[in-house]
């Protein structure tokens, strides 16, 4: 029976994004008074191309466009006679990617914003109230399926507030190490196989959830375990950093609200866990085996399928 289970939780895995959402990037860097060189560099979802546009109150010209096998990049030529006041993403609406707009007037000051589905207009003399990194940064985790199924599943093996910290904050520690060795070119590796392995990690854990009691190996290093993991999380999570680019004036500045973001949306990930398990206690519900263990055979089954996908991407 759980045989027929785990194959058809993979049949549905198949239907989910083996890859997480990246962002849009919309550059505009001005060369005179009137002009700005542009660039817009949209994501592949699903195999196929949102369709995104820009618009402004200035006027473009189309120059170049340019397809990968994960995104679309044009370049345009925009002439401003007023000041540029607002910017807005058409088509954005309906979907999850954001777009990361980066302004770099003609004296060399930068302005960032980031253009939502829920607010696809922003205007540019208003600047940003909330730091675009440190969002950027909460937005990848929690839309980052791969690492919500992992902190899900170091969820189901700890036991205790102190252990519970104790492997959070291995974690925490390892990926900001790779984070920030990645994001400083310090350290460079293909990320094909990161992603493989990243969802290899999910695997391993489901495993150890579903065959090992508490006096398993991994369960009694656990905190270990979780900061082997998180330095191939930390390289999955330098990957996005470096769709979007880190601003030279102030990269530090931006590592720290990226990394920081990263945790809060970790956090918001465990509180959800420890609310759902204590609505659970609460209402004494007992759960049998099959409605425990089924969650874990959903996780691992969809990682199961990411990891073949992007091992064979590797291959092909």
């Amino acid at each position: 029976m759980s045989k027929l289970l785990i194959f058809l939780l993979l049949g549905i895995s198949s239907s989910l994004m083996a890859h997480e959402i990246r962002p849009g990037l919309l550059t505009l860097e001005q060369v005179s008074e009137l002009k700005y060189q542009v660039e817009f560099k949209q994501p592949q979802v699903q195999g196929r191309f949102l369709n995104l546009s820009f618009q402004t109150n200035c006027d473009s010209v189309l120059g170049d466009a340019r397809t990968s096998s994960t995104a679309l990049l044009e370049t345009f030529q925009m002439t401003c006679t007023e000041p540029l006041i607002f910017i807005e993403i058409a088509g954005l609406e309906g979907t999850l990617v954001d777009t990361m707009v980066t302004i770099t007037a003609l004296s060399g000051d930068k302005q960032n914003f980031l253009v939502t589905s829920r607010e696809p207009r922003i205007e540019t003399a208003n600047g940003t109230a909330i730091p675009v990194y440190f969002v950027l940064g909460i937005q990848h985790l929690i839309f980052g399926l791969d690492h919500v199924l992992f902190v899900f599943l170091l969820f189901y093996l700890v036991s205790g507030w102190k252990n519970l910290l104790k492997v959070v904050t291995s974690f925490t520690v390892a990926h900001s190490i790779t984070l920030g060795l990645s994001a400083f070119n310090l350290v460079s590796v293909s990320q094909g196989p990161i992603e493989a392995l990243i969802a290899l990690s999910i695997v391993l854990l489901a495993l150890e959830v579903l065959t090992s009691d508490k006096e398993g190996s991994l369960r009694q290093h656990l905190w270990l375990v979780a900061f082997t993991f998180g330095l191939l999380h930390g390289l999955g999570f330098a990957s996005a950093l470096a769709e979007i680019g880190l601003p030279s004036s102030s990269a530090v500045t931006a590592l720290l609200l990226f990394n920081v973001g990263l945790e809060i949306g970790q956090i918001l990930v465990l509180i959800a866990a420890l609310i759902l398990a204590n609505v659970v206690t609460r209402r004494g519900i007992q759960l049998s085996h099959p409605a425990y263990s089924a969650p874990v055979y959903f996780f691992g089954g969809v990682a199961t399928y990411w990891f073949v996908d992007r091992s064979l991407a590797i291959i092909l």
